[in-house]
C-alpha cells in the first residue's frame, strides 16, 4: 500500500489545532495498488487454511456461520472451504475474556490473551468494494467460557 503524495495536511476540530483533535485529510489516505491485491488475494487461500487447522486442534472448536443479523449457523469445515473459491480478501482474529457476573444477567468482560481463545472469527471478503463479506466464528467447547448461555441457573 502506498500513501497518497503530498504534504501532511490535518483538520483540526480545535481552535488551538491540537493534533489529539485532529483527523488527517483526503489526499492522506492510503491508496491500494494493484499489486496490493494481487498479494491479498494471493495469501487468502493460506490465511483460510491456518483458520481451519486453528478449529481443528482437540477439543474442535464448534463452528458457525454468522448472518447480517448476527444469528449463528452450525458449519462444517467444508462450508469454509467452499466460500473459500470466492474470496478476494481473508482476515483471521481471535477473543478471549474473563467474565465476571457484575449483576442479575449481567455480565462483564476483561480482554485477555489465551492460547487456545475463545471465539477465532474468519472474515472473507468476496470484493474489492468491501460490500460483500462471509463471517465465520469458532467458540471453544467449553462453554464455561461463556457463561451467559448458562440456563440451568435460572
Amino acid at each position: 500500500m502506498r500513501v497518497r503524495p503530498g504534504r501532511c495536511r490535518w483538520r483540526s476540530l480545535s481552535k488551538r489545532r491540537h493534533r489529539l483533535f485532529s483527523y488527517p485529510t483526503v489526499e492522506d489516505q492510503l491508496v491500494m495498488q494493484e499489486s496490493d491485491r494481487q498479494k491479498l488475494q494471493q495469501a487468502a487461500p493460506e490465511i483460510i487454511k491456518y483458520f481451519i487447522s486453528l478449529v481443528q486442534i482437540p477439543p474442535e472448536y464448534r463452528l458457525f456461520l454468522v448472518d447480517q443479523k448476527e444469528q449463528k449457523t452450525p458449519v462444517s469445515v467444508t462450508a469454509v472451504e467452499n466460500a473459500a473459491s470466492k474470496t478476494v480478501i481473508a482476515e483471521v482474529y481471535t477473543e478471549s475474556y474473563n467474565s465476571s457476573l457484575t449483576g442479575a444477567k449481567c455480565w462483564r468482560g476483561k480482554s485477555v490473551e489465551r492460547v487456545d481463545p475463545d471465539k477465532i472469527r474468519l472474515t472473507l471478503h468476496l470484493d474489492w468494494d468491501e460490500n460483500e463479506f462471509i463471517f465465520f466464528e469458532a467458540q471453544h467447547p467449553d462453554l464455561s467460557r461463556f457463561p451467559w448461555t448458562d440456563t440451568t441457573a435460572e
